[in-house]
């Protein structure tokens, strides 16, 4: 029986929050039109034909390295433009420099391809380093810090180019990155009424509607329709119910585990701090018996003493 994560309880609709479970319910071809909708919904102006789907896992950069699975990697069919989509839910160091090092792989890709192509007799010329345009796509369930507030557009998206320091002249229009911080979402799970752009609709619906027992009435949309359709847990094949259920408990595993340690750290700190305390009051009984001119033996058995 599938389970919701908050509730215990068998839920109408899947939870997404995670990258594990986003990929079982979201990332697949039959989504397609789904995840072309979310695509142009965080970078506006931006019209898809239509996606292919591209193997996600890669292998690492150096012989060493485990292999990078992304949430998933997908090319424009007409213009070659290629999207990587990552869901991150819990806060995480330099996740920035993560999702640059991420954008390394299709550039990688596509350099090799033009290496194949050269080797296969369709280029004669020099090496072509010119690419496609790609766009790391991140949706994090967090904030992201940032120097100036003003650089997040519409209360929720941060956008990165590389451009010039002076003038912001734009180096190259084929690295963009696209962070959607669904962590400055104000409404709570029940005040679904005052989301008022489809943008916060998407947001809640992302992080609460494997909460909810039916579809808002104020949340029709074609993209939000098409959500809700795919996240419905009885629109599920089996196959990916049974995927679903084995990434939710890992999920679940994995919280229970980091709550312990955080327990068992906050007990150990306690512990470390009394320690730390004793080791102070130590010092201070040792200062002041030398200055009172105690003999250095006494002083240590008086030491040995109190530490038993």
């Amino acid at each position: 029986m599938t389970k919701t994560q908050d509730s215990g309880k068998q839920g109408r609709y899947a939870c997404i929050l995670y990258d594990s479970t986003f990929k079982v319910v979201i990332c697949n071809p039959r989504n397609e039109r789904l995840m072309m909708d979310i695509i142009e919904l965080l970078i506006p102006g931006k019209h898809l034909s239509g996606i292919t789907f591209i193997e996600k896992e890669k292998h690492g950069l150096v012989v060493t390295e485990k292999s990078t699975n992304f949430d998933l990697l997908c090319k424009e069919k007409d213009t070659g433009e290629e999207f990587l989509v990552e869901l991150q839910n819990r806060f995480q160091d330099s996740y920035m420099d993560r999702m640059l090092a991420y954008a390394t792989y299709p550039i990688r890709d596509q350099l090799e391809e033009r290496v194949r192509e050269a080797e296969q007799g369709k280029k004669q010329d020099k090496m072509d380093y010119s690419l496609k345009p790609i766009y790391v796509v991140s949706m994090v369930n967090f904030s992201l810090e940032h120097e100036d507030e003003r650089a997040v557009e519409e209360g929720y998206i941060s956008r990165y180019a590389l451009r010039n320091q002076w003038n912001a002249e734009l180096m190259t229009p084929s690295l963009h990155f696209v962070f959607l911080e669904m962590g400055r979402l104000k409404q709570k799970p029940g005040e679904e009424k005052k989301c008022k752009t489809l943008l916060e609709k998407f947001i809640f619906s992302m992080k609460y509607m494997h909460t909810m027992t039916h579809q808002p009435d104020d949340f029709h949309d074609p993209m939000l329709d098409r959500l809700y359709q795919a996240t419905e847990m009885a629109n599920l094949t089996v196959t990916e119910q049974q995927k679903y259920d084995k990434a939710m408990y890992t999920e679940i595993d994995r919280i229970a585990q980091n709550n312990y340690a955080r327990k068992e750290g906050k007990a150990e700190g306690l512990a470390e701090g009394k320690a730390e305390g004793k080791a102070e009051e130590r010092e201070r009984i040792i200062k002041a018996l030398r200055e009172a001119g105690v003999a250095e033996d006494v002083i240590a058995k008086a030491v040995a003493e109190s530490a038993e």
